[in-house]
């Protein structure tokens, strides 16, 4: 009998010891950025220039989990420091190259003011400004090996030449060849780009093209993908203030498409009207729609962190069409078995009353969808936009396991008679998987 014990003993700790070392192999096969995206909570930051109108206490507020510091003002760090708030730092072109005046510029500024956590070299470079940021950014991850070190690239718009930098070689030079060449040229942490959708008159640019691209390249290097969203106007370019159905729409298809970081783009005024007016600093409306915003993408990010997107999918209602660069959903897309339909609620055809659907798995294979209501528009509230959407379920489901938006806690709910209906208001999603309300990342 004693042996009997020693040897269930042993056996446990041995399977301990296994789990463990199982546990340390996935760790150690994250790329950089994942292990930072990981030990960090889920970034939500905002470019901001403007010192005088920098109030950190409303910084914090609007539950922004870093500072985006565009250019290098002691005043501005200080004031982020102050508080205790993390920062990261954009680091200006530099043709000349990396300079001992450049090292020794960014050393001080990282040693004066506490709470860095990432540095962003360069915004939107074309193909020959990669070699001279990719010797700043290697440079960047050696002396600050904790740090996220990255890049921000053009969104799909510009021309091949621009992309390229100059007289585009035979066989032409795409947007997936830039993203490609910006993720491995830079060798960046993470994949960023900026893409502003919202137009004058209430139209939407299509964002399918940019983010799944940027999707694609971002897991071809094992790395994760953020995106600047737009949080300003600019009638110079023809870009409308955002609606809060708006705001949350461009966030949620993000997060549905397995993005783990969001930037906004402004705080304050820089090209336009922002969340933050310029001189005064006082809060727009866009402010208070963000804040309730980033409150839920924290919450629901600290499961996100921790998932793999492994297939976006989109759903239509009525006549309306799938975007390019976007695969229509239907039954058993991505090896899911379990919803059998999806039902939008009225069968008229409205622009963006449709759904997206993404699938993701965590280190255990364990199943997630998040679901998402598309339909936003110019001046509309998330209320006012709202639908309500029927899930038809195989007969083995039984409960769905909510991660609450609103309070960052798991939730279960019956499944009775293979239906499961909700509600999702304009431009929001839902975090949701099957069988039970177990969500990794939670405390």
């Amino acid at each position: 009998m004693q042996w009997n014990i020693r040897w269930v003993v042993l056996v446990l700790i041995s399977m301990m010891a296994f789990q463990l070392g199982c546990t340390h192999r996935q760790v150690a096969e994250l790329s950089r950025g994942k292990r930072w995206v990981r030990s960090h909570p889920f970034t939500t930051m905002a470019l901001t220039i403007a010192p005088n109108t920098f109030n950190a206490d409303h910084h914090a507020q609007a539950n922004l989990t870093n500072v985006m510091a565009w250019k290098t003002k002691s005043k501005l760090l200080e004031k982020v420091s102050a508080k205790g708030l993390n920062w990261h730092l954009h680091v200006y072109p530099h043709q000349d190259g990396l300079t001992g005046k450049l090292k020794a510029t960014l050393q001080r500024l990282n040693a004066n003011y506490s709470g860095q956590t990432g540095w962003l070299v360069w915004d939107e470079p074309n193909r020959p400004k990669m070699f001279i940021a990719a010797k700043t950014i290697e440079w960047l991850k050696q002396t600050y090996p904790d740090d996220l070190v990255y890049s921000c690239a053009f969104p799909m718009g510009a021309t091949a030449e621009e992309y390229y930098g100059g007289p585009v070689p035979d066989g032409g030079y795409s947007y997936e060849d830039y993203l490609r060449d910006f993720a491995t040229i830079m060798d960046t942490d993470i994949v960023l780009f900026n893409a502003y959708p919202f137009r004058e008159g209430g139209g939407t640019s299509n964002l399918f093209p940019t983010l799944m691209t940027a999707r694609k390249i971002s897991k071809e290097r094992n790395v994760p993908y953020w995106a600047f969203v737009q949080s300003h106007s600019d009638d110079r370019r023809g870009y409308r203030m955002p609606s809060e159905s708006d705001v949350r729409m461009q966030v949620f298809m993000h997060l549905t498409c397995g993005y783990t970081g969001i930037a906004y783009f402004t705080y304050e005024d820089q090209q336009g009207p922002a969340m933050i007016e310029y001189p005064n600093g006082r809060r727009r409306a866009i402010y208070y729609n963000v804040a309730r915003l980033n409150n839920e993408v924290v919450n629901l990010g600290a499961a996100l962190r921790f998932l793999e997107s492994t297939a976006v999918r989109y759903v239509p209602q009525g006549g309306n069409n799938v975007p390019d660069s976007i695969t229509a959903w239907k039954p058993g897309d991505a090896g899911d078995t379990m919803i059998k339909a999806i039902t939008i609620e009225g069968d008229e055809p409205v622009a963006w009353k449709d759904l997206l659907i993404g699938f993701f798995k965590d280190d255990d294979g364990r199943d997630y969808f998040m679901l998402t209501n598309l339909w936003h528009g110019m001046g509309g509230s998330s209320a006012e936009r709202a639908v309500t959407v029927t899930l038809t379920l195989a007969p083995e489901v039984k409960v769905i396991g909510r991660l609450s938006r609103e309070t960052g806690q798991p939730e279960a709910f019956a499944v009775e008679g293979g239906k499961f209906r909700i509600t999702l208001p304009g431009g929001t999603g839902e975090l949701l998987r099957f069988g039970d309300a177990k969500f990794p990342g939670l405390d």
